[in-house]
């Protein structure tokens, strides 16, 4: 009898095993199906609620805890908004584990309701709304909620911060202070575990709440369209239209034009609003993946510098070649590979610096408000895009110190400043300083740029009406603290062949004042030279004054290749200079 139990037990648990995982290997769009009777309810509430009408309290009885705890969050987030015109709904696969979540949002991306499939069933999650707030997206697939509660003399503020795990709900972090209205200053802080809550000191809350302080002085605004799915309104009319250029990202040539299309918009990307999606109808999207890999390019690309342009190299020598969207200053802006064929977008990257270093890694400079991040990633022949490691330095100022984090192998622990230092000057670093990043990746990588849009305008005489600049930190070389070069070309034609090129090098650096405390005093050289280039092959040449190689003249940039060179003041390699303008 025993035996039978156990065996039925087993059989039991090997169907509850195969109905929950059988979910997540069913496509997205079949997933959505097991969500309808939701969206068809959280319609009927918006339609009452736009037309008037008194909204049904939900009635509980006969229903099953999961039931209940639906159909009351539903209509809690219907009746606390009196303009429900700009609510919606949105599907995304938050923990990557192929179960599709269920978001209910409103056009401004603060989601207040998250549900997810429990075996075949929709289980609501986390519900928010009203005078409780809303959650909004943060980055690495969590979620920022922020409690306030007040009684007059005292205002208690608890942070959560939370991610979905499966088909619960998991909080990494909750903790909070209380601020003391009448001294105007913090009363206690405190951090809740297991729902024990206990006082901290100022230096354990700073260590939890860098990151909230990050996203709001930031602007939660671009960090949750970034992260935010395409959210369908069920009031609003479609106003996709057949006449719309569709975001096409099934192969790499669809990329590249869409690529092209996204660039045309750009110039009226001040005139809309981003972050309240009046860029979303400017394109038709296929599905949902289209719309993420549009809205993640667009903001690269407006926050990109010079002409648009692509190259094709293999960065994990799988025999299969990855598409790099790039500047023509080698600044990376977003990279592709493929899976089973299709196109896959690893990242895409506004204000950070993207750049390859000797191995094929891929390093981002992240420079936030109140925070620096290096992080490097591999892509593995088997096409995964794994972090190596990330090193974060967050805070500084009067009343938040610096904090040094390292993150590895999924651990994120404190390390101290010199911890930090030797990790990026060790590794992080991987170029010679005479040279920035993006040079970096042109002098060690395989890519080579190619516009998207031939130039119209004649570059070489356009070049000649301005001054083009670099600088370089030059700190190692000289071994002497605050120690820079600068280097400033112009130019003028000698023939219709040759150009003069008048070359300004200025080196200088600083040490302390004997004489004054905290001040320094800077020391500065100044070198000339002139050399004369003459065109061949579409490009201009040159060998004289102890070094040889050519000049590129592009959109917005300028580019001298030393290809050898008995002058400690050019090294070797490629050097992209910028536009000078004497005002910035």
């Amino acid at each position: 009898m025993k035996r039978s139990v156990s065996l039925l037990l087993c059989i039991m648990l090997l169907i509850c095993a195969f109905g929950c995982t059988s979910v997540a290997k069913q496509p997205h769009e079949k997933q959505k199906a097991f969500y309808e009777d939701i969206i068809s309810e959280y319609t009927a509430l918006l339609t009452a609620k736009q037309n008037g009408e008194e909204l049904p309290v939900p009635s509980t009885r006969g229903m099953s805890k999961r039931q209940a705890a639906i159909a009351e969050a539903l209509y809690g987030i219907v009746d606390a908004y009196d303009n429900v015109t700009g609510l919606g709904y949105a599907f995304k696969d938050i923990d990557g584990n192929g179960s599709l979540e269920l978001l209910l949002m409103s056009r401004y991306t603060s989601i207040y309701a998250i549900f997810t499939l429990s075996g075949r069933k929709p289980i609501l999650l986390e519900s928010v709304y009203g005078a409780n707030g809303s959650l909004l997206f943060a980055p690495r697939n969590r979620f920022f909620l922020n409690h306030k509660v007040s009684d007059g003399s005292t205002e208690e503020i608890t942070y959560y911060i939370c991610r979905v795990d499966g088909d619960q709900m998991a909080y990494d972090s909750v903790y909070g202070t209380v601020y003391d209205r009448e001294n105007k200053t913090p009363a206690e802080h405190f951090q809740i575990t297991d729902g024990n809550r206990e006082v901290i000191d100022t230096e354990a809350f700073n260590g939890l709440h860098w990151e909230h302080r990050q996203a709001y002085d930031v602007g939660y605004g671009s960090v949750s369209k970034l992260l935010s799915p395409r959210i369908h309104f069920p009031l609003a009319a479609d106003t996709a239209g057949d006449t719309l250029p569709v975001a096409d990202f099934s192969d790499y040539a669809a990329i590249l034009e869409t690529y092209d299309r996204i660039s045309t918009c750009l110039d009226t990307f001040a005139s809309l609003s981003w972050t309240t999606g009046e860029y979303d109808t400017l394109f038709s999207f296929p599905d949902d993946r289209s719309y993420d890999y549009y809205n993640r390019l667009l903001y690269a690309a407006y926050h990109g510098s010079g002409n648009i342009g692509f190259s094709e190299t293999d960065l994990n020598g799988d025999g299969q070649n990855e598409l790099i969207l790039l500047n023509e200053d080698y600044r990376i802006k977003a990279i592709f590979t493929k899976k089973d064929g299709v196109p896959v977008l690893l990242d895409a990257f506004a204000y950070e610096i993207c750049w390859l270093d000797d191995r094929g890694f891929i390093h981002v400079d992240d420079v936030e408000y109140n925070s620096l991040e290096y992080a490097v990633y591999e892509l593995t022949k088997s096409g995964e895009y794994r972090l190596d490691y990330s090193l974060l330095i967050a805070g500084g100022g009067f009343y938040y110190p610096t904090l040094y984090y390292l993150t590895r192998d999924g651990k994120t622990e404190q390390i101290s400043y010199e911890q930090s230092m030797e990790l990026y000057d060790n590794d992080y670093c991987r170029y010679s300083e005479p040279f920035t990043p993006n040079e970096q990746t042109r002098n060690v990588s395989k890519l080579t740029y190619t516009p998207l849009t031939e130039f119209l305008e004649d570059r070489v005489a356009a070049a000649v009406d301005k001054a083009w600049y670099k600088n370089a930190d030059l700190e190692k070389t000289t071994g002497k603290d605050l120690a820079y070069g600068r280097t400033l070309l112009s130019f003028a034609r000698v023939t219709d062949t040759h150009l003069k090129v008048d070359i300004q090098y200025t080196f200088s650096f600083h040490y302390p004042d004997p004489n004054r405390d905290n001040y320094l005093i800077a020391d500065v050289t100044e070198s000339e030279l002139s050399i004369t280039a003459h065109e061949e092959n579409g490009c201009y040449v040159f060998e004289e004054a102890g070094i040889k190689g050519k000049l590129e003249f592009l959109d917005r940039n300028l580019w001298m290749i030393i290809e050898q060179s008995s002058d400690e003041r050019f090294a070797v390699g490629s050097h992209c200079y910028e536009q000078y303008i004497p005002e910035e």
